[in-house]
């Protein structure tokens, strides 16, 4: 018996091997379980992060649908488990549906911290081991990656990730929903500026959706930066816009060159395999920025 986000009590198979997901695929196959069915949203950030698509890790997951679950594909997938998050809005709608196909949990990506989501499916999937595993070696290279970066960044210097979408708009993340967040303020030790700290750590929501013009009362010192343009895919157009923002331009971080600006693809999976590779890479743009 497993109690889901949405406080639903579902009897689960202690060892299920037959599951379909439209998120949290990457917390499946760090505890050794891939799912036999997938939305393509969910596959495709496999195959565009240059992190995750070296290790093929989609081959052999049936599409189950783009953005939502299909109730038919499911079916014919003989599943035993379906997991869906719950900002899906199609998909919980379709809860009943997909529950008379197979027990169905509903989980939340962003309202909890990253350990106790990847412990709550080690438990879904009868893999609590696997769990505990990944974390204890996550820790240990994020211990040592945090001494490394003390020896080189003073102690009261802030960071904050944000992201330029279409519209002017401004996404703040906070370090329960991802972009490398949870890397950078709990693993390694980070600071945000006390705005970002009010408004989005440790907060569900861990985002926040901000005007330009109010930008320079959430940055400080230093910003991890990704683009997404998500309506026309250009990116580079999108950044070009920030650029030549007047507010943007004439931020210090801007203007000191403190901007460190990453991959929406390799930045936008929030999954454990994910997690560590930003990691590595967050430590590696860190250390050249700082000088060593």
């Amino acid at each position: 018996m497993f109690k889901d986000y949405m406080g639903r009590e579902v009897t689960i198979p202690t060892h299920p091997k037959r599951i379909v997901v439209n998120q949290f695929m990457g917390h499946l196959l760090v505890l050794g379980v891939k799912p036999i069915g997938a939305t393509t949203s969910q596959t495709s950030q496999f195959e565009k992060s240059s992190f995750l698509k070296p290790l093929g890790l989609s081959e052999g997951v049936e599409p189950v649908g783009e953005n939502a679950i299909s109730p038919e594909k499911a079916l014919s997938l003989s599943p035993d488990l379906i997991i869906i998050q719950d900002n899906s809005a199609a998909d919980v709608e379709n809860l009943d549906k997909l529950s008379s196909i197979a027990p169905t949990v509903v989980l939340s990506f962003g309202s909890k911290p990253v350990f106790e989501l990847l412990r709550d499916i080690g438990d879904i999937v009868g893999e609590a081991e696997k769990a505990e595993a990944w974390i204890a070696g996550y820790e240990k290279k994020g211990e040592q990656y945090r001494e490394q970066l003390a020896e080189v960044i003073p102690p009261d210097t802030t960071f904050t990730v944000m992201e330029v979408w279409p519209k002017s708009t401004i996404m703040l993340f906070g370090n329960l929903w991802g972009r490398g967040t949870f890397n950078l303020y709990n693993t390694l030790g980070l600071k945000a500026p006390p705005k970002v700290q009010d408004a989005v750590i440790d907060k569900e929501p861990s985002n926040l959706n901000i005007s330009l013009e109010v930008l320079p009362d959430y940055i400080e010192d230093y910003v991890f930066l990704t683009v997404y343009d998500y309506e026309n895919g250009d990116n580079d157009k999108l950044k070009k816009e920030l650029d030549e923002t007047p507010v943007w331009r004439n931020l210090p971080a801007v203007k000191e060159d403190h901007v460190i600006q990453v991959s929406i693809n390799d930045y936008l999976p929030g999954d454990p395999i994910s997690l560590e590779k930003q990691m590595d890479e967050q430590v590696r743009l860190l250390l050249e920025k700082f000088g060593k």
